[in-house]
């Protein structure tokens, strides 16, 4: 198995416009986001991130159809800033376990958009899409299948351990860290299932 850290595919071709123009509006209404919520921990409203980020409401609907869209952007965003770590480890064991240590640092250092973007009341297709998305990088990091059987196999799993990984993650942000991080690897890891650890 590969590591499990997303790389820069996870970012939709939706989610940069071609336009330098909209896609510097797109970025200043992330970037809006991100200050509203550092200053403010109350629930945050379209009029409060055009206001922010000095655009009409146009420009917001423009390129997010609701909040929901809004909130996966910013997951996918900072998932899309997760590297894979550039290791040489033999040991598939360890390979993970550096791999989900990433992923709780990154988590951790970025816990205000997370719990901002977690917090938001996402519908299911909004969640969804970005366990979807998610699952596409674990399914990334599995070995090439050598079957359909296998592939649809090694899918599920990767959907399995998405959006459990997601779940567990978004939990620990909520709870305001009730176990350490490295106490949220080890049960990362633990709940995997077998042929995957």
């Amino acid at each position: 198995m590969r590591s499990a850290v997303l790389t820069d595919s996870f970012r939709s071709s939706a989610d940069t416009p071609a336009d330098p123009r909209a896609a510097r509006t797109r970025q200043g209404i992330l970037a809006a986001v991100a200050r509203l919520h550092s200053h403010d921990s109350g629930d945050i409203s379209v009029t409060d991130i055009v206001r922010e980020a000095k655009i009409s409401r146009s420009s917001f609907y423009a390129h997010f159809s609701s909040l929901d869209d809004l909130a996966v952007a910013l997951l996918r965003q900072e998932f899309a800033s997760i590297t894979v770590p550039s290791s040489n480890v033999a040991d598939p064991v360890s390979e993970l376990r550096e791999s989900y240590s990433q992923l709780v640092q990154h988590f951790s250092q970025r816990e205000s958009i997370y719990s901002y973007a977690l917090g938001l009341p996402l519908s299911r297709r909004a969640f969804d899409d970005v366990i979807a998305a998610y699952a596409e990088q674990v399914l990334a990091s599995f070995d090439e299948p050598e079957s359909e059987a296998d592939a649809i196999r090694a899918r599920l799993a990767a959907t399995y351990v998405a959006g459990g990984t997601v779940s567990l993650l978004s939990a620990w942000i909520a709870d305001h860290r009730d176990i350490s991080a490295d106490q949220l690897v080890d049960e990362l890891i633990a709940l995997l299932p077998p042929r995957l650890s």
